[in-house]
């Protein structure tokens, strides 16, 4: 599927529908990534970003859920 096109909505389906948060995962992965984390696919590109989206499409990884957000503590 490398260098395929992947539809936006198998893709949204990770961020629940946030093209946004969908930006922010497939960013922070292929940072992971470009620090020496394995891919989760068959490796078929260099490029780390591709290797990214499709890790997303493939649901090997996704936004998580269910994590409470930090909040500044008041001073």
């Amino acid at each position: 599927m490398f260098g395929d096109y992947i539809p936006r909505e198998k893709l949204l389906g990770a961020t629940n529908g946030s093209i946004y948060k969908l930006t922010a995962l497939a960013a922070k992965r292929a940072m992971l990534l470009a620090g020496g984390e394995k891919s989760l696919v068959e490796k078929r590109t260099e490029k780390l970003l591709d290797i990214a989206l499709e890790e997303i499409a493939q649901k090997k990884i996704a936004e998580p859920r269910g994590e409470k957000k930090k909040k500044a503590k008041k001073e």
